[in-house]
């Protein structure tokens, strides 16, 4: 058997393809950690992993925004994207961490097997506590389909009696083909259906209800979209850097603005706004003469106009 070196022996090892930059500006007080890897781990992929924010850290973290992770041997930047699991098995994606629970996470980074460790970093500065999140991974993901909610909404423009077409809801023929046979509702409850695209190339279509609607109704279609992932792979060269100096990585939003002394970008989209509907106005009611006849005395409609208060005679009892 290969019996090898015994620990705490000197060894000398030779290393190829070292950056110019390694010996320029190495620190004998640090010492560096020789590790290594299978041939399965220098391959990139999609990596799916269970994460919980630390809750010794002040903030939420953001769905895309930069992360430091150690796995293994390895340290490298990506941008993670957050997730949770519905119980239909959907990957329903969400804006930032939640509080007190766990969440699961998607990030561009080396195939490592499962139930490896992961540490997260945000920031570099050591003025408050620098773990953002813990977790463990779960598999090395081909495809990954994380979707998100998309409600669009139209209004229609000429109705029949079961059938209405519907504007102002999409763009082109080609994305009215996309959302053929897809659930419409409308703001007062009738269900319908997306059928066919009209002549005109401008995103009008034909769509089916249960009932008649209304010229004042909004076509409401909500569906689910997919998330596209973030393909960012930054490895820690901080070996490569000056020593106290730090290497470049990537910076949230939040820090470039803090920085620039910037506002955050408003969208005029997102801003609420003050809502004004005209007065709607019914038709009155009209009972067929047939229906009258046969219902009950109690239950006619009465057609006299109500008679005005008779004023009280001088001399009577009020």
């Amino acid at each position: 058997a290969v019996q090898g070196y015994a620990p705490g022996s000197y060894v000398r090892v030779v290393l190829t393809q070292v950056p110019c930059e390694l010996p320029r500006n190495f620190e004998p007080r640090f010492p560096l950690v020789l590790g290594g890897l299978l041939s399965g781990e220098e391959r990139l992929g999609l990596v799916s992993m269970r994460v919980k924010k630390h809750r010794w850290h002040k903030k939420v973290l953001k769905s895309q925004d930069p992360l430091t992770f150690s796995v293994g041997w390895r340290r490298f930047q990506s941008l993670p994207l957050y997730y949770v699991q519905d119980p239909n098995l959907r990957l329903r994606h969400i804006k930032y961490t939640p509080e007190h629970m766990h969440c699961l996470a998607a990030f561009h980074g080396p195939q490592v097997p499962p139930n490896t460790g992961v540490l997260c970093f945000q920031t570099d500065a050591r003025k408050s506590f620098r773990i953002s999140a813990t977790g463990v991974v779960l598999e090395v993901a081909a495809n990954l389909k994380v979707v998100k909610k998309l409600k669009l909404v139209g209004s229609p423009f000429k109705v029949f009696k079961n059938t209405a077409f519907i504007k102002d809801m999409f763009t082109s023929a080609l994305e009215v083909a996309k959302f053929e046979g897809a659930a419409l509702r409308t703001v007062s409850g009738v269900r319908g259906q997306v059928k066919r695209a009209l002549q005109a190339d401008d995103g009008t279509f034909r769509a089916t209800f249960e009932d008649k609607l209304l010229r004042s109704d909004l076509v409401l279609l909500k569906a689910w979209v997919p998330v596209p992932l973030p393909t960012l792979y930054n490895p820690v060269s901080n070996l490569l850097a000056p020593h106290g100096r730090g290497w470049l990585r990537m910076r949230t939003g939040a820090e470039v603005r803090a920085e620039l002394g910037a506002a955050p970008r408003v969208n005029a989209d997102s801003l609420y706004k003050p809502i004004e509907r005209a007065p709607r106005r019914f038709n009155k009611l009209a009972v067929p003469k047939a229906l009258q006849a046969a219902l009950p005395y109690k239950s006619k409609p009465k057609l006299d106009a109500p008679s005005a208060a008779k004023k009280p005679r001088k001399g009577s009892l009020k």
